[in-house]
């Protein structure tokens, strides 16, 4: 009897990890998502202040996706996505200034 327990709390451990992972690929794409809302937000505006916010909460939500990235094999469907997003993303940054786009490249080559 103890070997079917212990099979079937595997079973469940091993459902779990995988919807972990599931879930924090979809935090990552979420966060790359607000990153390029809020770049594109910074690149329509002409007030220095909004766009020192926005480029400050892209680098945020950027950081916060790097770090879940991080902690995630990314074996879900997401992989595919994120990849675009963060190619995205970059196409976006290219047009901000040079401190903008270097601190974003230099962590972008983690994840590609």
């Amino acid at each position: 009897m103890n070997g079917c327990r212990d099979i079937e709390q595997r079973r469940a451990q091993a459902q779990l990890v995988e919807q972990q992972d599931a879930i924090r690929s979809q935090l990552v794409a979420t966060e790359l998502d607000l990153a390029i809302t809020f770049c594109q937000v910074a690149a329509t505006t002409k007030d220095p202040a909004r766009y020192d916010r926005n480029i400050a909460n892209a680098q945020e939500a950027y950081s916060a996706a790097v770090y879940f990235l991080g902690c995630n094999h990314l074996k879900s469907t997401l992989t595919l996505e994120i990849n675009a997003k963060l190619l995205r993303l970059n196409s976006l940054l290219q047009r901000f200034d040079p401190a903008s786009r270097s601190y974003f490249s230099n962590s972008m080559t983690f994840a590609l």
